[in-house]
């Protein structure tokens, strides 16, 4: 029995990994994605072994979805609600939440919980829209 677990540890591993050669992305098979999930443009992208994704989202090329702090010892790291959007070069760090049918502009840097229906842009990322 203990064969099976440890066969599926080493396929996850050699995934990822084929991920990271093929594509130059790091997209964790521990991640929660929804289905419909879009991903244009898939260079650059890195999505953490926590993140949770709604389903019928977009994501665009160089964005990061991860940890904010290196320095716990647990992950802290986003969760995407439904249809949401997030422009090219993002990063969305930390424990938070993004709101279904958000939209978050190329290159922000989102730190804090955007409500549903939303636009995010800027560094730190604002609403401008909600």
């Amino acid at each position: 029995m203990a064969k099976a677990p440890l066969a599926g540890g080493l396929l996850r591993v050699l995934i990822e990994y084929l991920i990271r050669v093929i594509y130059a992305s790091d997209i964790s098979l521990k991640s929660r994605i929804g289905s419909g999930l879009v991903i244009m443009h898939g260079h650059d992208i890195v999505i953490g072994s926590d993140v949770v994704i709604g389903c019928n989202c977009k994501i665009l090329n160089g964005v990061t979805l991860g940890n904010k702090d290196t320095e716990v010892s647990f992950n802290q790291q986003p969760s995407l609600g439904d249809n949401v959007v997030v422009g090219a070069g993002a990063k969305i760090l930390g424990a938070i939440t993004v709101g279904s049918g958000a939209r978050v502009g190329a290159n922000s840097v989102v730190l804090t919980d955007v409500p549903p229906g939303a636009t995010v842009v800027g560094v730190p990322g604002r609403c401008i829209v909600k």
